[in-house]
């Protein structure tokens, strides 16, 4: 009677949602392609003007809007015409958007330019199209002799205008040493 009983109540209570099978079933929910520990180089006329590292990279071309996804994050460091570092990136986690030509950091993003500024943020978007990295969200300029904390900030992709849009503190940093 009671093994009748849990069959009884098995049967009833397993019950297959169709739409949630053919999300999970999906060839849109699996990337086309994957991999881990990778070093990725750009190159312009024969030099190296990029040079990225992830720990797992998926993209994903099954979709209406295809993406690449770094989801353990990136480090990238872009080089000048002297093969010198000229700004550096790093975010937990990324998504580049194809269409949009549209890069989307989250999450602990820090970049670094040549004059020493950092750029610390939760959330930033770099539009390749408008030439435009911007945020909505708290931000923190350190540069070398004050700190500025706002909401959001935008800048060219050089990041030579970087502005912060609503300042909420501004202080001035003594590197002299006494």
């Amino acid at each position: 009677m009671i093994p009748a009983m849990v069959g009884i109540i098995f049967f009833v209570s397993c019950k297959n949602d169709i739409e949630v099978v053919k999300r999970i079933t999906s060839i849109e929910t699996y990337p086309t392609m994957a991999a881990e520990h990778v070093s990725l180089y750009r190159s312009d006329s024969g030099q190296i003007v990029m040079k990225l590292d992830a720990a797992s990279i998926k993209k994903f071309t099954n979709v209406e809007n295809p993406y690449t996804e770094f989801s353990e994050g990136l480090e990238a460091q872009f080089f000048d015409e002297n093969q010198e570092v000229s700004t550096y990136i790093s975010a937990n986690h990324v998504i580049y958007y194809e269409k949009e030509e549209k890069w989307v950091a989250r999450y602990d993003v820090e970049v670094l330019d040549r004059d020493g500024r950092v750029i610390n943020t939760e959330y930033m978007v770099f539009d390749q199209k408008k030439g435009k990295i911007y945020s909505d969200q708290f931000t923190k300029f350190t540069e070398e002799d004050a700190i500025i904390y706002g909401k959001g900030f935008e800048s060219d992709p050089n990041l030579t205008n970087a502005r912060i849009l609503e300042p909420t503190g501004y202080f001035y940093v003594d590197n002299e040493e006494k």
